[in-house]
């Protein structure tokens, strides 16, 4: 069975990354998942969070950057999917980071247009002087996190940045 190889090499990128993703949005975040939860429904969990998020990727990244009140709907929308599943606590600021960080690896890669946001953690957060940030992984609330992403865009302006996209990936890169 012959399989185009330049699209195993995609699918096999996007798996990496979606683990990647997973990790980076809750192994400092506290534990997501309540006493008892079994491997297999972590593993389940982790398989059906990936489909929604691809689904919302396709019908929304790929051909066009939504505008902000559709990507703040998509992770609110991730957000109240997660939490679906009673042995499951995903808070706001784990379903940004999970869209956010995915989006932006499948941006670097030329898979989706410039996402309209970034990840936003405490460590880009201290890297850009955010006045009013927040505890990601904690108590970080829609409000919040608008508040983060409209300093983001002064501190874009500021400095001649054409996107706060753009802008992370420097100061990422700078760390």
């Amino acid at each position: 069975m012959k399989k185009d190889i330049k699209q195993e090499q995609k699918e096999f990128l996007k798996e990496q990354l979606w683990s990647s993703t997973i990790r980076a949005a809750t192994s400092r975040a506290g534990n997501i998942y309540k006493v008892g939860t079994t491997e297999e429904d972590k593993k389940s969990f982790k398989k059906a969070l990936h489909e929604f998020v691809n689904e919302i990727i396709q019908n929304h990244y790929e051909a066009k950057t939504p505008d902000e009140p559709t990507h703040l709907k998509n992770i609110k929308e991730l957000k109240e999917y997660a939490n679906r599943l009673e042995f499951v606590n995903f808070r706001y600021g784990h379903a940004q980071k999970v869209l956010n960080l995915y989006l932006k690896y499948l941006w670097c890669l030329g898979l989706v247009q410039e996402p309209p946001h970034f990840p936003v953690d405490r460590l880009i957060q201290q890297k850009m002087k955010i006045k009013n940030s927040s505890n990601w992984t904690k108590d970080m609330d829609q409000d919040e996190y608008k508040k983060v992403i409209e300093e983001a865009r002064a501190i874009a302006k500021r400095e001649n940045c054409g996107s706060i996209a753009a802008l992370e990936l420097n100061f990422y890169n700078n760390l």
